[in-house]
């Protein structure tokens, strides 16, 4: 078994960090974005999406950057909001319209996205700024103050609607807010980024230690320990740009998902789009795609039981050659039909065009 590059940081972590500096910078600007509750509704209101200014890879970040943009194609004004002047995610490809709180003035008919982890800022918005709350991840919603969660998502005032990205969320939030209408956006897989490669693929197995680094530890050395790996390769995907991440995969026989409570689960709903075996940890919220077919799901915490799949699917593969590639193949045809940039783009559109259309009705009565 020969390992490369396991260097990581915990992304919770290094996430939660980067979401606090976030709402304190907000906190220390938010009486510079002004609404001016006298006008008259604006003709083209624009949806302005408060995101983090986080450079190093969030797959959350990318997605808020790709609604921006979605939202632009349909003829919807819509920009990033970001707190420092000049600031852009640079990590990934974008032309995506980028503004700014100090420069940013709201009328009345714009909307102000807000993240999970932001909601305790709308209550102390001026009125008049009527708010979505994008959340992406549910576990992540009480990270905020009890009570500022509830008057976040009260079902009154300037409070328009919520979004989220699975199932799981949806459940979730309507669980904790029976009287809000949750709506749910699929996720698109882009297939000209994350597609099964052509060539032969290598004993690979890859995995991302900024998830569950402690788990993939612990199951990497018992798998030494019983050189069930010997001859395989092992690779942590870290430091890597968003195509990087892609080439790996395209070319790896079987991810190893290591996470605990997922909004969604962007990378091994990636590492399936590009073919993979994926073995590991749902995260509550990729239930929905890790089927049985194609993945084999894992406990969260369960190591030995991690430990002992991974063995075992090594073995289908030894003793049945494309064991593992015929398999991928299912979960990549499976992917991109469930998760089209088709799906998510018309699913965008119609998500914000309805609360455009609330928004005017409130404004206007």
């Amino acid at each position: 078994m020969s390992v490369r590059n396991q260097n990581g940081i915990d992304f919770s972590t290094r996430l939660s960090v980067a979401l606090k500096s976030v709402v304190t910078a907000y906190r220390e600007k938010r009486d510079r974005l002004r609404v001016n509750a006298g006008a008259e509704y604006t003709a083209k209101p624009t949806v302005f999406f408060l995101t983090p200014d986080h450079q190093a890879p969030a797959g959350g970040i990318q997605v808020i950057y790709r609604h921006v943009d979605i939202l632009n194609s349909a003829g919807i004004n819509a920009c990033v909001l970001h707190q420092r002047r000049g600031f852009r995610c640079t990590w990934f490809e974008n032309e995506t319209p980028v503004c700014y709180i100090d420069d940013t003035r709201v009328l009345r008919g714009d909307i102000l996205v807000l993240p999970e982890i932001c909601v305790s800022l709308a209550s102390s918005l001026p009125l008049g700024i009527r708010y979505v709350v994008f959340n992406q991840n549910t576990h992540l919603t009480w990270k905020n103050d009890n009570e500022a969660v509830r008057r976040a998502y009260r079902a009154s005032g300037d409070f328009v609607g919520a979004l989220t990205v699975s199932k799981h969320n949806c459940d979730m939030l309507q669980y904790a807010f029976p009287e809000i209408e949750v709506s749910r956006i699929h996720l698109g897989i882009d297939p000209e980024t994350f597609y099964p490669a052509s060539s032969q693929r290598s004993k690979r197995i890859a995995y991302m230690p900024r998830r569950g680094l402690d788990d993939a530890k612990q199951v990497l050395r018992l798998l030494e320990r019983r050189s069930a790996l010997d001859g395989w390769e092992i690779v942590a995907l870290s430091g890597l740009s968003h195509q990087q991440v892609a080439e790996e995969l395209s070319r790896t026989r079987v991810f190893l998902a290591f996470t605990r409570q997922e909004g969604f689960g962007l990378p091994a709903a990636e590492a399936m789009a590009c073919g993979c075996y994926v073995i590991g940890n749902d995260g509550f919220a990729g239930s929905e795609f890790f089927k049985d077919e194609f993945a084999s799901s894992v406990a969260t915490g369960d190591v030995l039981g991690f430990a002992e799949t991974v063995e075992r699917i090594v073995e289908h593969e030894t003793t049945e050659p494309g064991w593992c590639e015929l398999r991928g193949s299912r979960a990549s045809r499976f992917i991109h039909s469930e998760y089209s940039l088709k799906r998510e783009r018309d699913e965008v559109v119609s998500a914000y065009t309805s609360f455009l259309g609330i928004q005017r009705e409130r404004a206007l009565a």
